[in-house]
């Protein structure tokens, strides 16, 4: 109740200036597993789109490491933040990304980051019981864009990060060719059988190519599984008993070309 007071009084943006600095420290250290992290697949020069940018926990560790960086957020609040904070570092849309552009109902939370396109999702994490201290009674029309639109204006991304609250297969649809890597968030169970949906989607972006997936548990920012698995691999875990515990995180996929001659 008094976070939801102070957010009304001094806005959430300016909550979230608050917190960087008296956790500063804190943000240094996470920053520097989240750059560690990234290292792995992307380097100085790559593009990377950011999708549900929110107020930017990942921007600041890819512009560590040299990337270009496109912020993609729907939220009139957080791109006034992320302009502020990162200037003219990135480019920032403020739009929502899908399948097709058009408008679309966007659904607010009482926290940024669980706003979201998709009414099923809000739907399914209630059910669950998930977020029952979170209301969405604010509704807005937003307009959209979709990847390949944003792929014509700055080029093929080596990165993709999706983190759109139930919305991922969505934005997906809105690609029609392969990139190198993918991360979108899972939240299981209320969507197993979505999150099957989005490799399977990714599959079909990259007939003839090798793709392999992996995954990172909640935030821990750091690949659960030693080694990358197959599509079907991956699948099948997506379904155990043993993945659902995990309750959510992000899964990757990595597309290469085929070494078949």
């Amino acid at each position: 109740m008094l976070k939801k007071i102070l957010k009304k009084i001094i806005g959430e943006s300016n909550i979230y200036h608050l917190r960087d600095k008296w956790n500063a420290q804190k943000n240094t250290a996470a920053k520097k597993i989240r750059t560690d992290f990234y290292s792995q697949f992307v380097g100085k020069d790559d593009l990377c789109f950011d999708v549900g940018a929110n107020y930017g926990n990942r921007i600041a560790a890819l512009l560590d490491i040299g990337c270009r960086v496109v912020a993609i957020e729907p939220q009139h609040e957080c791109c006034k933040f992320l302009k502020k904070k990162y200037s003219t570092s990135i480019e920032i849309i403020n739009k929502g990304l899908g399948e097709k552009e058009g408008m679309v109902e966007f659904y607010k939370s009482d926290v940024s980051t669980l706003s979201t396109f998709s009414k099923d999702w809000i739907q399914s994490v209630q059910d669950s019981g998930r977020f029952r201290q979170f209301q969405w009674n604010e509704k807005t029309i937003v307009e959209m864009t979709t990847l390949d639109r944003l792929i014509r204006q700055y080029g093929t991304p080596k990165f993709i990060k999706i983190d759109v609250e139930g919305y991922e297969l969505e934005v997906l649809k809105g690609l029609s060719s392969a990139v190198n890597y993918i991360s979108f968030e899972y939240a299981v169970p209320e969507q197993v059988e979505k999150m099957i949906n989005c490799i399977q989607h990714i599959q079909s972006l990259a007939p003839g190519q090798n793709i392999e997936c992996n995954y990172s548990v909640g935030e821990s920012m750091s690949f659960a599984n030693p080694t990358w698995l197959s599509c079907a691999d991956m699948i099948e875990l997506i379904s155990s008993a043993e993945f659902v515990e995990t309750g959510f995180g992000d899964i990757y996929a990595h597309t290469t070309p085929s070494l078949a001659t």
